[in-house]
């Protein structure tokens, strides 16, 4: 149970950003609704992590990746379920958590060495590691596609377990 309360979804459905929010809500977002207008600055980018030209599959493995590296069990568990749904991989906690000697591919290994390097210590994140990443097809746009999608998720995280989920 969070720490605050959560907007109802009916009053959800009376802000002024109704246009913009998943109906019906998830309990984060009515959360974050508690102050209008930072939840109408927040979903812009929320939309815009959503709609990256990230495959869904990779997108909410790094998502899931990060949350379960940053301790957030409401984001890890939320995503894993989706992850599952898109992947033919069992327990995919365990094969992310694994990741260096699992069977997954070169390229999403480089993007979860540099996802956890970033949260880990964002100051040891290097050019090499950048490199790395361009050796598998990352162009500019799409390291600072990854980049937004990681600190989006460290963000997100801390907004959830600091307000009790």
């Amino acid at each position: 149970m969070p720490w605050i309360k959560p907007v109802k979804q009916k009053e959800m459905k009376e802000l002024n950003v109704q246009n913009n929010m998943p109906n019906p809500a998830p309990l984060f977002d009515r959360l974050l609704a508690n102050d209008e207008k930072l939840y109408e600055a927040f979903l812009p980018l929320q939309k815009a992590i959503k709609e990256t030209d990230f495959p869904d599959d990779l997108r909410e493995a790094v998502i899931t990746f990060v949350s379960m590296k940053n301790g957030c069990k409401y984001c890890t568990d939320s995503h894993s379920k989706l992850l599952e749904e898109l992947m033919d991989q069992g327990d995919v906690l365990n094969w992310l958590n694994n990741y260096k000697e699992s069977d997954m591919s070169e390229e999403w290994k480089a993007v979860l060495t540099y996802a956890e390097r970033l949260i880990a210590k964002p100051v040891e994140v290097t050019k090499e590691d950048v490199e790395r990443l361009k050796e598998h097809g990352y162009d500019d746009q799409k390291m600072a596609a990854l980049n937004q999608i990681v600190a989006y998720t460290s963000y997100t995280n801390q907004l959830s377990m600091g307000l009790g989920l």
